[in-house]
């Protein structure tokens, strides 16, 4: 047989099984005998019932379920109590879970998920109708599982009651937040249920849309890439032709300096034509004046002895020689 907690701080947090809860039942623990129910007890959990008070959201006005069940309109909130009375030791606490059958009528439990440890009182359940049709909720159904845990270690923090739940009834503060409780009929969720799935298909539109605009951008993004490579390919060739255009003014100064230097020898080769030019005019004079003494010789030969003409023969051939030679040296 499983020991019960006895205040040991090593003891290792667990669940309690059936039994266990059973023994903390006989002991006036978890749960009080006189709001326990064997029919509700699972191998290890616990589902709690529905008590007698309850209270629909809008009206403020505090129900008797014993009496009469509750009807929870379509879009509506309510507040129940339990009918199980909790008597938390302080190392147990406990885990709620809402039951299937509630959330197949449309029925969505609001409640926290845990328990603290040293709770006393009844619990206080949350409900709304999620569903088109109204929901009746009768006094004993059970509504809700819950899970025992026993902790390792006991803790510091006291669970201050809440008096109302100690007896069963809704707390004051409650009672006044469910009577300010926004009421929503069916009608008035169907048209927001609309409005959202109207929302829905414009955000669908604009996405569409942007979509649209997108492909645009996406293509002139493209294009810009592309003239962007295009730019950087003419950016090459047009340093590369810079480069060229470069070097052909670099070959065009050389060649202008090798022109300059032509011009420079053709300029003193036309003066030293000129003045050969002279030279030979020059000579030409003196070949002319030589011809006028020539002819006066070969008159004067004429009347002089053979042995003057062939003196004056032999006079003739140097005199000719003479003037190739100087002829020839005028032209180199």
């Amino acid at each position: 047989m499983t020991t019960l907690f006895d205040g040991d701080p090593k003891t290792n947090s667990s669940i309690l099984s059936d039994k266990e809860i059973t023994d903390y039942i006989n002991r006036e623990l978890l749960i009080t005998k006189d709001s326990f129910a064997t029919s509700s007890l699972e191998a290890s959990s616990y589902d709690l019932r529905v008590g007698k008070k309850g209270i629909i959201g809008g009206d403020g006005i505090e129900l008797n379920l014993e009496e009469k069940p509750m009807e929870i309109p379509p879009g509506s909130y309510a507040g129940i109590v339990s009918f199980e009375n909790m008597a938390f030791p302080k190392n147990i606490c406990a885990r709620l879970g809402s039951k299937r059958t509630l959330s197949y009528e449309g029925i969505i439990l609001l409640t926290g998920s845990i328990v603290d440890p040293g709770y006393k009182g009844h619990l206080l359940f949350g409900l709304y109708n999620a569903s088109p049709k109204k929901v009746i909720i009768r006094y004993g159904r059970k509504i809700c599982n819950i899970v025992f845990e026993k902790l390792g270690v006991e803790p510091e923090k006291d669970v201050q009651p809440e008096p109302n739940l100690l007896n069963g009834n809704l707390p004051d503060q409650f009672i006044d937040k469910m009577a300010n409780m926004e009421v929503l009929p069916w009608m008035q969720i169907s048209d927001r249920v609309k409005q959202i799935e109207n929302i829905t298909k414009d955000i669908i539109d604009l996405k569409a849309r942007y979509e649209d605009v997108l492909k645009p951008i996406k293509d002139l993004t493209n294009n810009v890439v592309q003239l962007t490579s295009s730019v950087t390919a003419i950016s090459v060739q047009t340093k590369s032709l810079a480069e060229d255009l470069e070097k052909a003014n670099q070959l065009v100064n050389e060649n202008s300096k090798q022109i300059n230097q032509l011009t420079q020898n053709l300029t003193i080769t036309s003066t030293q034509f000129n003045s050969t030019i002279s030279n030979i005019s020059s000579l030409s004079k003196d070949l002319k004046d030589q011809e006028d003494h020539l002819k006066d010789l070969t008159i004067g030969f004429k009347s002089q002895s053979v042995w003057n003409k062939i003196l004056g023969g032999i006079v003739l051939i140097v005199i000719g020689a003479l003037i190739s030679w100087l002829v020839s040296k005028a032209l180199k």
